[in-house]
């Protein structure tokens, strides 16, 4: 199952950059077209994904045929691209006649270009201090790291084991993704896009084995879409470097690098979007410059569309990005809109040229309202059949409401708000410093109290959970930031200083967009997860303040020392984060590549288990008890927070059907039906469901019933 996984994931890698090739910008004006190129290339693979999925599902045609037929088709398809393109290279007027020996010479011609931009590559890095290709190999290092994590480990995130991986197997069950009977309401109520990209690798692969690399391949696209947003905030090759490393060494993104949680996606969407935002204000002032900006809308629109899909249908957090992303980019068009002039043809009236700007000038905002309508439809298109289900089976397109009650800010209170986001970024910035930790707490706290109201307020908090919670360290569910943290704080804070309009407008975005979390997520303990998208965005900022700094002219001995002084925290900060990164690959939780618990130490079973080791027998006790039955239908008992996935693995000849559900007008499964049940964790509820006469076994946090043998 792993070797076809893994061909399956080198297929899909063959066809990215044979997209990209094809979509590659043909002016020469637009900023790193290479990176742009891939970032397109990903999200209408991405779209596209999505609607296979979709599309199969309402002819319940959900099946590994059906998926293998789609990307040979869009293999085909990016083929006749790359063709039609490769023409267009070698003729772009269509003047010469195209022949074999055209394309032939322009091939040998693109080589040669291709070497003398090695050669150009191998120079640039000869010349490279020290202290660059350092923090090159920390990269790539944490980078192959990683990628041995997310390879060799088996899929054992706990909310994986709950509901992210439990339900690409009953859609591959009922070859649809039709809302279905669960206990577990997340199942069929929270976005399921990264789980529609793992459907693709389950049908085709029938296992689980390269579930791990969509997410390292989301944490790649998430630095690729990051340093580009850097070069286009104004930072230079050193900048987007700083913003790479940034990222790379941050343990919350490694460990999400090598899991199958879905936030390293969601980011990788949000930064998508990002970059693709900042195109329209790094497009050249000049008159080639305008002309790219005139016919842009509709291409932006098409990725923007297609990118806001893509976080909606995914984790909705990111929209709280997107949003003001998008509305920089709107209003951003419609004040150029307003500034188009020409010159004033001789013989002319100045009043009749006056009219005449200004009939271009609503011609081009009426592309710009047109082009804004288009993103809504596309996103609509790409997230709207699940949203559809959700206002069938909820009656709101949100899904239901002990979902939003669950995670959902639920006052408005000026006071309570504010401690909500206090205790955010608090546990985005703890460290290992128990006393600074303890004491940033306490006054927190102290603040409540002082404001008159609960810092643990049911209102703005998860449950029954409690602030403060240790996050300092590397587990995948909370590990915080606060080397990222604060270096893209501090960058921000320098935008929003010195400008230009565009950093300001950029770390206005970043600041709405944390006021909007604040306002409406909930606290709770893994709360540093959801916020990742967040971390991406802001590290081009902290990578271009750093460059800045480095590279600063120094004219005075008062401004020689400073700039001494920022060197000495940059590499402070350079060496802890490389530490923070390495000891998360070989110590981090619940993957790690040394020690006691090592990928390498442990059995298949044990890596899926390695949070809850206790439970592992009992699984298995349970699974063999009911294999030797030989039973085709399993009854399923559980509880919102049970492990569903050790099931469809232990068990992989049976389908498997809940008994009880919390989806309204989708009704549990006769136990009558089934030929043996299982349970996790709620027995009580079991027990009242075994049929009579059925042989009932409890195990502790597991049990089961088979019928009884025949006489």
């Amino acid at each position: 199952m792993l070797n076809r996984a893994v061909l399956l994931v080198l297929w899909l890698l063959a066809l990215l950059p044979a997209l990209a090739y094809a979509l590659r910008p043909r002016e020469g004006a637009v900023l790193a077209p290479a990176r742009l190129a891939l970032i397109r290339a990903s999200i209408l693979l991405g779209a596209f994904a999505i609607a296979v999925v979709e599309a199969a599902s309402a002819f319940t045609a959900l099946t590994a045929g059906t998926v293998v037929a789609a990307w040979i088709g869009a293999t085909l398809a990016t083929a006749a691209a790359v063709v039609v393109r490769c023409v267009k290279d070698v003729d772009p007027d269509g003047l010469r006649v195209q022949s074999l020996d055209v394309l032939r010479e322009e091939l040998r011609s693109r080589r040669g270009a291709t070497r003398r931009t090695w050669r150009r590559t191998k120079s640039a890095a000869a010349a490279a201090p020290a202290w660059q290709w350092a923090l090159g190999c920390v990269i790539a290092i944490l980078a192959v790291s990683a990628a041995v994590l997310a390879v060799a480990s088996s899929p054992n995130n706990f909310d994986s084991l709950t509901y992210h991986l439990p339900r690409i197997e009953h859609w591959v069950q009922h070859a649809s993704v039709a809302v279905y009977a669960t206990e577990i309401h997340r199942q069929v109520d929270l976005g399921p896009g990264a789980e529609y990209l793992l459907t693709h690798l389950r049908l085709v692969s029938g296992g689980d084995g390269a579930y791990n690399l969509l997410q390292y391949l989301a944490g790649v696209g998430a630095l690729l879409a990051a340093s580009r947003i850097a070069a286009q905030l104004g930072g230079g090759p050193l900048a987007q470097l700083a913003t790479v490393f940034l990222l790379a060494t941050t343990p919350e993104i490694l460990l999400q690098a090598t899991s199958t949680q879905v936030d390293l996606v969601n980011a990788a969407w949000v930064a998508a979007l990002a970059t693709v935002v900042l195109d329209e204000f790094t497009r050249p002032g000049d008159a080639h410059g305008a002309a790219l900006r005139a016919a842009a809308p509709g291409t932006d629109a098409l990725y923007l569309g297609l990118a806001l899909g893509l976080i909606a249908v995914t984790k909705t957090t990111g929209l709280l990005a997107a949003a003001p992303l998008l509305l920089i980019w709107g209003i951003g068009r419609l004040v150029r809109d307003g500034q188009r002039r020409r010159p004033c043809l001789c013989g002319r009236s100045p009043a009749r040229c006056s009219r005449a700007d200004a009939s271009r000038a609503w011609a081009s905002r009426g592309r710009t309202v047109l082009a804004s309508l288009a993103v809504i439809a596309l996103m609509l298109a790409v997230a709207g059949p699940f949203l559809a289900r959700m206002q069938e089976a909820f009656g709101s397109p949100l899904g239901p409401p002990m979902l939003r009650d669950s995670i959902g800010v639920q006052t408005a209170d000026p006071r309570l708000l504010l401690v909500n986001a206090l205790h955010i970024a608090h546990t985005g910035l703890d460290t290992p410093l128990f006393f600074l930790s303890d004491a940033t707490a306490a006054a927190i706290n102290g603040l409540a109290h002082a404001l008159g109201v609960d810092p643990d307020d049911p209102r703005i908090t998860f449950m029954t959970t409690e602030f403060p919670v240790p996050a300092w360290y590397p587990d995948e569910d909370r590990a915080a930031f606060p080397l990222t943290g604060l270096a893209s704080l501090a960058g921000l804070a320098w935008f929003a200083v010195k400008g230009p309009g565009l950093r300001r407008a950029y770390a206005g975005a970043l600041a709405f967009a944390f006021l909007a979390v604040a306002c409406t997520v909930a606290w709770q303990p893994w709360i540093n997860r959801l916020v990742v998208f967040l971390v991406v965005l802001g590290a081009p900022a902290a990578g271009v303040l750093a460059a800045a700094l480095v590279k600063g002219i120094a004219t005075s001995a008062r401004d020689k020392r400073r700039r001494r002084a920022a060197i000495s925290v940059i590499s402070a900060v350079a060496v802890l984060a490389s530490i923070a990164g390495l000891l998360t690959v070989a110590y981090g939780y619940p993957r790690r590549l040394t020690g006691a618990w090592s990928v390498f130490s442990l059995t298949d079973m044990e890596e899926r288990f390695v949070r809850r080791l206790e439970w592992l027998p009992q699984y298995e006790a349970a699974a063999a008890a009911v294999n030797a039955v030989e039973p085709e239908h399993v009854g399923l008992v559980q509880s919102n927070d049970s492990w569903e996935y050790p099931w469809w693995i232990l068990l992989p000849d049976a389908d498997i059907h809940p008994l009880a559900s919390v989806v309204p007008g989708r009704p549990g499964a006769d136990p009558a039906d089934m030929d043996a049940i299982v349970c996790a964790e709620d027995l009580d509820q079991c027990a009242d469901l075994v049929p009579p006469g059925w042989e009932y076994t409890e195990l502790g946090t597991v049990a089961y019933a088979v019928p009884p043998e025949p006489e």
